[in-house]
């Protein structure tokens, strides 16, 4: 989880490091030409005007335009490569900004000139500023800082390579432990429960031996239930399992990744800025009904207003869940089966869950909750748990831990974060089993893509429309 988060924060920088050197590239090339030079300009445009056009239009194309070309992905690349995407990044703003211009009903360059220094400051900037981020990475390797702890598992010559790689100063990584024989000096342990009571990594590489020529199912499910990444060096590349990705590691050594879930990379960062927009827009134009809302529940509601639960999110990690009250306060903090048990008819639990989780005359839920669960207003508090960062628009439900121990793969789902809405509310809201909703979140987690996310919430919105909120 470390490195993806040092990964993450990484390309972070590098999207704002992008959109600054481009903006101030533009920015510069309109002060040169309009401000500082005598020659007179084609078209007057207002300085406050360019500025917003550059705001508007030019940052956030560049953002998804470098996604695009891979600019972002965190594979090794070579340095050629890097400099081919830097132009074709900064040539592909300029082109944009010119369409844009041609098209529209006023002109955005005053000159010519603007978006050529434009262009050219940008290759300057946009280099300098990568080149800065690059040189603080390296330091930090250097020093041994942030980098990646790897166990390996083997001891062969391959063992031998890996091991070598990633002692060099710069590699990024750095080892926890070597499981093997004892035959090569490098080896650490002599077995994984040995090596893990004292070693925790963020990656376990497996290599093919003749004693353990495939996939160790113990280590790889220790793996997944610890959002620890695992890596295989296969004898051949035939037979694989499914969900993995085969590539170089370090350029050098064949291996595959096993992928617990599609959703990475720069398309985590594009879903959390996605969900900052809207969750914010949200909760500016939602607030005279979070008002309405809130009178209501202080007259009819039976409690506070807001009822927080403790739910699980992306790595297991613990969050306090908002929500509109919709259930008598004293039923809080209560699984179903306690609240039953509380109102002395502990019968009504197996009816709840034969019925997917639901009762058409819940005893635990207030007149004015179930008008809220009907319309799904009651969910409306978790914008503010999209905006803080705790879940996503579109994720897993977010259960609380008692119920998703029970869940063989839940820590195939806790590969991601939590949503306000998912694949399993659209495909027959409470109507599905349990069991058959997990199954759906799994399909979700694994399979995760932007226009996944996009049809999720188009449906969302039309079911509570149509009335067929969460009841």
């Amino acid at each position: 989880m470390k490195r993806a988060r040092n990964s993450l924060f990484f390309v972070g920088l590098m999207m704002l490091s992008d959109m600054f050197a481009v903006f101030a590239s533009y920015i510069i090339a309109y002060i040169l030409r309009v401000k500082i030079s005598d020659a007179p300009i084609h078209d007057f445009v207002a300085a406050r005007n360019f500025f917003w056009y550059m705001i508007w239009l030019l940052l956030p194309f560049t953002v998804i335009w470098f996604s695009v070309i891979g600019s972002y992905k965190q594979e090794s690349a070579r340095k050629s490569t890097q400099v081919l995407r830097l132009i074709a990044g900064t040539f592909g703003a300029l082109m944009f900004m010119i369409f844009i211009d041609y098209f529209h009903n006023e002109p955005i360059f005053p000159a010519k000139l603007v978006p050529s220094y434009g262009f050219g400051i940008s290759l300057i900037l946009v280099g300098l500023g990568r080149g800065f981020l690059y040189l603080i990475r390296f330091i930090r390797r250097r020093r041994r800082l942030g980098v990646y702890g790897i166990m390996i598992i083997g001891d062969n010559d391959v063992a031998r390579q890996i091991f070598d790689d990633i002692e060099q100063p710069n590699s990024g990584y750095k080892i926890h432990s070597v499981i093997g024989d004892r035959r090569k000096s490098f080896v650490t342990h002599k077995d994984f429960a040995e090596a893990i009571l004292t070693s925790n990594p963020n990656m376990i590489i497996q290599i093919a031996t003749p004693e353990a020529p495939v996939i160790d199912t113990t280590i790889l499910d220790f793996a997944q239930k610890n959002f620890i990444a695992f890596n295989f060096v296969p004898s051949e590349i035939n037979d694989l399992p499914d969900r993995v990705e085969i590539g170089l590691f370090m350029g050098n050594v064949p291996m595959m990744s096993v992928c617990q879930t599609t959703l990475l990379g720069w398309g985590r960062v594009g879903k959390r800025l996605f969900d900052l927009a809207v969750s914010g827009l949200g909760l500016v134009i939602l607030s005279p009904i979070f008002l309405i809302i809130w009178i209501l529940e202080k007259l009819f509601g039976g409690g506070s207003p807001i009822f927080h639960h403790t739910r699980l999110t992306r790595g297991s990690q613990k969050f306090e869940l908002y929500k509109f009250r919709s259930q008598w306060a004293k039923f809080d903090n209560t699984t179903p089966e306690q609240a039953f048990d509380m109102i002395g008819q502990p019968n009504l639990i197996k009816k709840y869950r034969a019925n997917g989780d639901k009762l058409d005359d819940d005893p635990r839920i207030t007149k004015l909750g179930r008008f809220l669960r009907k319309t799904s207003l009651d969910e409306l508090p978790q914008l503010w748990n999209v905006f803080k960062g705790d879940i996503s628009l579109v994720g897993p439900r977010a259960l609380i831990p008692e119920e998703l121990n029970t869940f063989e793969k839940k820590h195939t789902i806790l590969n991601v974060k939590s949503g306000i809405t998912g694949l399993a509310q659209i495909s027959g809201r409470r109507d599905l089993a349990w069991d058959q909703r997990r199954k759906l979140d799994v399909y979700y987690v694994q399979n995760w893509s932007f226009w996944l996310d996009l049809s999720i919430l188009f449906r969302t919105f039309w079911q509570v429309l149509t009335g067929r909120g969460a009841k």
